[in-house]
């Protein structure tokens, strides 16, 4: 059974796409999300069941990889793909990131899977138990699932530019999927010892660049993944500092040049998050000084590529720039 906060979030996502698409919350959209998000509590951390499988997997993935490069051509059940798609929630990124992530990542470039193959392992890895797992607990690493499920899904949407299997369904199903997670994921590390990379947030920014660059993507739904994003990266209480603001710095110079609209919407963002400084000698906690830096940091990538952006966003953040320090 899904938590219900993480059922009101994707509530308010599907509301949200319909009005937008309506014309009738542009203005007011940001706040209605930092109001939600804010209200969010955390929930008792819960054990994370460990992946098992890993070296038949890694054996069934070096066998498939060396039949391939002898005939060209891939035959996968439905259940042996399962077994290396259960890897991407292992915490052993031998399994999971040179493992199962690199395999997949080849077998998308190579159009070694079939067009029904792609669509389920999209379906697959934006279901609520890969993007929602242990989401609203403490950090933990159900991250790993999240994170990786995501990246593999850039991969998806980066080969349906040439493909197209992604089809309207799947893909409201994934806007609604990537908008609800970007509200909920608070989880910012980088590089987690022994572990590996989580990076959900450098992700989060593919994701989001893959559905911008999209002509088969409503304009109303990229102002929501873009109003997601910046909510998510806001609220995050954990600090950035693996790259994340440099991807998310590119995402967002990609979008704002695509069309004055999404301009006017990060400016908009950009004046509200400037406003909410005011209280900034009133942050006690660890996690509000954190989420001050991370938006400090991103400005800060923004002005290292002010070339690549409008000039009313430059000029606003070069006007706003002595709260950078």
């Amino acid at each position: 059974m899904i938590d219900d906060q993480i059922a009101l979030i994707k509530d308010t996502v599907i509301q949200a796409r319909k009005k937008l698409a309506n014309g009738q919350i542009y203005q007011s959209l940001n706040g209605q999300l930092e109001n939600l998000v804010g209200s969010l509590s955390k929930r008792s951390k819960t054990i994370v069941k460990p992946v098992d499988g890993g070296d038949s997997a890694l054996a069934l993935m070096q066998k498939t990889s060396e039949k391939f490069i002898q005939v060209k051509k891939v035959l996968l059940t439905d259940d042996q793909l399962f077994e290396i798609l259960r890897q991407l929630a292992s915490t052993n990124p031998a399994y999971r990131d040179r493992g199962a992530f690199y395999f997949l990542s080849d077998l998308i470039s190579n159009k070694a899977l079939s067009p029904e193959q792609m669509r389920w392992i999209a379906n697959y890895l934006v279901a609520d138990e890969r993007l929602f797992g242990h989401i609203l607990e403490p950090l933990n690493d159900g991250v790993f699932q999240r994170s990786f499920s995501l990246l593999v899904l850039g991969q998806l949407l980066s080969a349906d530019v040439q493909q197209n299997f992604i089809d309207t369904q799947l893909r409201d199903r994934i806007i609604n999927q990537v908008a609800a997670y970007a509200l909920l994921e608070q989880d910012g590390r980088g590089f987690v010892g022994e572990k590996g990379w989580a990076h959900a947030f450098t992700h989060l920014g593919n994701v989001c660049s893959n559905l911008c660059s999209s002509p088969k993507v409503r304009r109303a739904d990229k102002i929501l993944l873009l109003a997601t994003l910046l909510v998510g990266y806001h609220n995050a209480p954990v600090p950035f500092v693996a790259g994340e603001d440099a991807r998310i710095a590119a995402y967002l110079a990609e979008i704002t040049n695509l069309n004055e609209i999404y301009e006017d919407y990060f400016l908009r963002v950009l004046k509200f998050w400037h406003q909410g400084l005011t209280a900034q000698m009133a942050v006690t906690t660890e996690a509000g000084w954190n989420k001050i830096y991370n938006r400090n940091r991103l400005l800060q990538q923004l002005l290292l590529q002010k070339d690549a952006f409008p000039g009313s966003i430059v000029d606003y953040i070069e006007s706003t720039r002595d709260y950078l320090n």
